[in-house]
């Protein structure tokens, strides 16, 4: 009982963090981050860690939120002119193709680059090639994050007070989906230095 509140509360956390907008993608990597090492492994304090993930990766964060943004900028006015103005077919087939990648990339975005962006130290537009190479690696398991993103999304847009519950449970369920991935990529213990709590190696 006690960790399904903790889940609870750190996703309610994560959304209020999340207020911001520019600070979603952070929120959403910090809550992966506590829901992998606290929930899963038990390690540390759940909101101490939060709060310090949360200003490790702000700044890594705010730029992936910002192509986040900029993809579903993208998506929406190539939807616009498919509903409100078709013209040929060849420009059609265009803006329905940019439609389609503008949302496979925001949904591998905030499925698989932020969970990354919890983990290891790259730049907003790597950790947006990473995903595709996590993809690449694991497309079952990618495409069903993906799939569960979408849908938690579609949640909140047709009912916003639902982020607040449903963002924890589905954040510690995408643990058991995204860790396997980001292990493949992680080099084994004893290639860090020594002292380095390799909590994500258990």
């Amino acid at each position: 009982m006690k960790k399904a509140l903790t889940i609870l509360s750190l996703g309610a956390l994560a959304v209020l963090c999340a207020l911001p907008v520019l600070t979603l993608g952070v929120s959403a990597a910090s809550l992966y981050y506590v829901m992998a090492k606290c929930l899963r492994r038990g390690r540390g304090s759940p909101f101490q860690e939060f709060f310090r993930a949360f200003r490790q990766n702000l700044l890594t964060g705010l730029g992936l939120t910002v192509i986040l943004a900029l993809l579903l900028v993208v998506a929406y006015f190539s939807a616009l002119y498919l509903v409100n103005s078709p013209l040929s077919v060849l420009v059609t087939a265009f803006y329905a193709l940019t439609l389609a990648l503008s949302l496979f990339f925001a949904l591998a975005t905030a499925a698989l680059a932020f969970p990354a962006l919890s983990r290891f130290k790259f730049k907003a537009g790597q950790l947006l090639g990473f995903s595709l190479r996590l993809i690449r690696r694991g497309a079952p398991r990618a495409l069903v994050l993906m799939l569960i993103t979408a849908a938690a999304a579609f949640a909140a847009y047709l009912f916003p007070p639902a982020a607040l519950i449903l963002a924890g449970p589905l954040a510690y369920c995408a643990t058991f989906l995204a860790e396997p991935l980001l292990r493949s990529f992680t080099p084994e213990k004893d290639a860090f230095p020594e002292g380095t709590d390799t909590w994500f190696l258990e």
